[in-house]
């Protein structure tokens, strides 16, 4: 028991020992008196990537095989008794180069014997510091050397640190040592001739601790013997928030001065001219006014004439393509009465009144857009076949080729492509094509081939219009699309090929003109290629209806007997009104709205639709609203499901009162 106690004690300082020789920061390699490795740390295993097997019993010679510089000078001088200490070596390891303070110092054990320990401190990262330190030092040597300005820093006594190399030239060949020197040298005063002491200098009243921005003073330095320079001066503090010196930075503005009070003086000058011609300036400026407002009248007569002349111009451009539509209403509404007991005939010329009357309402349209200057937005978007279009359009015209070819015979030479298809708004492009049809027929007295085609060529579709007129000349041809140009004289308005030009703008794509004199024209409409996309026919849309409880806001008598006629024939039940007030009162003040469907005027006798909108909107957020307007759309648009305007398409009332159109305005 004794015995073990007693081994225990014996043991404890070597395990105590051994704990801390491992726990010493540095690699730490005992060498025996035979200069053999007896004894190292962890440390000095990784520093030499070596292992405790295999560096035991290593002469200190070889103890350090990766180092990068030959040892025996330093090993030699500590066993001869001389420490060496803190010698910077590299130490080459896989995972990079070590920079390693190297120290050996010769021991004795007590009895005798002689011995070597070796230590060593890894300061890789604080040289690598100390390098970014001095490049950075390097820097900013530079940068304070090049700046423009000079720039002074002294210490809290007043005594000259640093100067760049602006502030050199500025006293060569002198140089001030000191703030004093510096204010004898330079005898600074204000710019009004008021001489400062030492004291009021700004770099003694920022090691004061005073920020000095922007003093203009005059000093005596330059090949002139006389400098204007702006100050800045500002104190450096310590740690400790004692000022410990200042820096000055001061800059040149001699010329600026001089160029500044040269137009100072210029100015007074020009006050002091102008106060002698006053007079006769009030004079001249009377004279103005009154020439002024007499090239006014004469200018807003002449603007007001051109105005009347424009607005003649778009009435009758307004009128023909008006007519353009009602020709063939007119047409039609004969050869119906005409075949009144033939069932196809009669289903035939209704879908071509309602196809002219769609191109009269894209005509109102465009020109409401044009006399408010408004941009087209919310159009409908459809899929529209080329070449069903130009069938349509030669079947409206047909009955009038003789009357515009003027008795002449009239070919036609019809080449449609399938799957020619564009999206767009098909009244537009039926007036487009329209215009270009009834003009080529213009241009073939007595007679001539109408070609209408329409092709597909990749991504574009083309439809083209040509004759065997007269053509165009070269000037004419470039001018074709300009509004109001027309070679028609009286009989023409010069609308037609610009409404058509717009038309095709609006819709993405754009217009050629082929022709010459005696050999006639070809006019190309190049479209993008509509993308194919899986919609709902009209039958499907009109399929999926179910019964709506509809409330109708219209104060028109025939629009809302027609609107409410029209629904309650689809099978929904309508309830009719037309003011706000009593829309209001129908609808009531329930968390359970009474109808299914709102659809509301914009003008209204008592206020504006866009009211009784919001506020159906914002108390019951499920009811389906809709607007129906000749307007274009301008308020709570996005309160609406759906907006229409007039004159409306019965497929769109039925398909937007039922649920199952798209959220647009439809033309």
């Amino acid at each position: 028991m004794n015995s073990e106690s007693d081994a225990g004690h014996r043991h404890t300082p070597t395990a105590r020992f051994d704990a801390l020789f491992e726990a010493i920061a540095h690699a730490i390699a005992v060498f025996d008196a035979g200069l053999e490795l007896v004894s190292a740390n962890a440390r000095y295993y990784e520093l030499t990537e070596t292992s405790p097997e295999a560096a035991r019993g290593r002469s200190v010679y070889d103890a350090f095989p990766n180092a990068q510089a030959d040892l025996t000078e330093q090993i030699d001088a500590a066993v001869d008794g001389t420490p060496v200490v803190a010698h910077p070596v590299t130490f080459q390891r896989r995972s990079g180069t070590r920079t390693v303070e190297v120290t050996f110092v010769p021991v004795s054990a007590d009895g005798g014997g002689a011995g070597l320990i070796f230590a060593g401190n890894d300061i890789t990262e604080r040289e690598e510091l100390r390098h970014d330190v001095a490049r950075s030092v390097a820097q900013l040597e530079s940068i304070f050397d090049v700046i423009p300005d000079s720039v002074r820093v002294v210490d809290a006594d007043g005594n000259t640190l640093r100067t760049n190399t602006q502030a050199q030239l500025d006293h060569a060949p002198n140089t001030p040592n000191t703030l004093r020197e510096l204010w004898q040298l330079d005898r600074p005063r204000t710019l009004d001739g008021t001489s400062l002491f030492v004291h009021e200098h700004p770099t003694a009243r920022a090691l004061r601790g005073e920020r000095v921005r922007g003093e203009r003073l005059e000093v005596r330095r330059g090949p002139d013997g006389a400098m204007i320079i702006d100050v800045n001066a500002n104190p450096l503090y310590d740690e400790h928030g004692r000022i410990r010196g200042a820096v000055t930075v001061e800059r040149d503005v001699t010329f600026r001065t001089q160029l500044q009070q040269q137009l100072e003086e210029e100015a007074r000058r020009t006050a002091e001219l102008y106060e002698r011609v006053s007079t006769e300036a009030e004079r001249l400026e009377r004279m103005v006014q009154e020439r002024t407002r007499e090239l006014l009248a004469l200018q807003e007569a002449r603007s007001r004439e051109r105005r009347l002349t424009a607005v003649g111009q778009l009435a009758a451009g307004v009128m023909h393509d008006v007519n353009n539509a009602l020709n063939p209403i007119m047409a039609a509404a004969y050869l119906l009465e005409a075949h009144a007991e033939n069932p196809d005939a009669v289903r035939d010329y209704a879908v071509r009144i309602a196809k002219a009357a769609e191109t009269g309402a894209a005509t109102a349209a465009r020109v409401g857009r044009f006399i408010r200057q408004e941009p087209m937005k919310g159009e409908r978007d459809e899929v529209i076949d080329l070449a069903a279009v130009c069938d349509e359009v030669v079947a409206m015209t047909r009955p009038l080729w003789a009357e515009r070819a003027r008795g002449g015979q009239v070919q036609l030479e019809r080449s449609l492509a399938p799957g020619a298809t564009i999206r767009g708004i098909p009244g537009e492009i039926r007036e487009a094509l329209l215009n270009l049809v009834q003009n080529a027929l213009d241009a073939m007295h007595g007679g001539g081939t109408l070609g209408i085609a329409a092709r597909v060529n990749g991504d574009a579709v083309a439809l083209e219009v040509s004759d065997t007129g007269t053509g165009m000349s070269e000037e004419t041809r470039e001018r074709a699309f300009e509004p109001f140009f027309t070679t028609k004289g009286q009989a023409g308005t010069g609308l037609g090929l610009a409404e058509v030009y717009g038309i095709v703008k609006r819709h993405r794509g754009s217009a050629e003109i082929e022709s010459a004199l005696g050999k006639g024209t070809t006019i190309r409409l190049v479209f993008p290629k509509a993308v194919d996309t899986p919609t709902a026919t009209l039958e499907e849309m009109l399929a999926r209806r179910a019964p709506r409880r509809v409330l109708l806001v219209e104060d028109h008598a025939d629009s809302r007997e027609f609107m409410q006629a029209l629904l309650e024939s689809d099978g929904h039940t309508v309830e009719a009104v037309t003011t706000i007030e009593d829309a209001m009162a129908r609808l009531g003040d329930n968390p359970e709205v009474p109808f299914d469907v709102l659809v509301s005027d914009i003008g209204l006798p008592d206020g504006s639709g866009w009211d009784l909108v919001t506020h159906a909107r914002n108390r019951w957020p499920r009811l389906r609203i809709g607007v129906v307007t000749g307007w274009e759309p301008r308020g709570n648009t996005a309160a609406t499901d759906f907006l229409l305007r007039k004159p409306v398409r019965t497929s769109d009332l039925l398909a937007q009162v039922a649920g199952s159109g798209n959220a647009v305005l439809a033309q």
